[in-house]
């Protein structure tokens, strides 16, 4: 098992993916420390049901008060990659 540093490494590696890749899609995220990212995506439930269909499992956050953010986990940088992929072609920006 990997030990509390390396998996932390992986985990600040990993949102600094994801928010690279938001950056590059012109995104507002918020800023986090913890597994996952928040990001402001516009129409959340269609970006919601583009993902799905490409077989990317993110979290609407309407009930929250958040229509128009996804919550994202950060996962290994291969996952990572193919989600940014899937909301860049879900964005029309693909």
């Amino acid at each position: 098992m990997a030990s509390k540093a390396v998996r932390q490494g992986a985990l600040w590696a990993g949102l600094r993916q994801l928010e690279e890749g938001f950056k590059r899609l012109g995104l507002e995220y918020i800023p986090s420390a913890g597994n996952f990212v928040t990001v402001r995506v516009g129409d959340a439930k269609r970006i919601y049901d583009k993902l799905l269909r490409d077989g990317v499992i993110v979290r609407p956050i309407a009930g929250y008060g958040m229509p128009e953010h996804l919550r994202v986990t950060v996962g290994l940088p291969e996952h990572n990659a193919r989600f940014l992929d899937a909301l860049a072609r879900a964005l029309g920006k693909g």
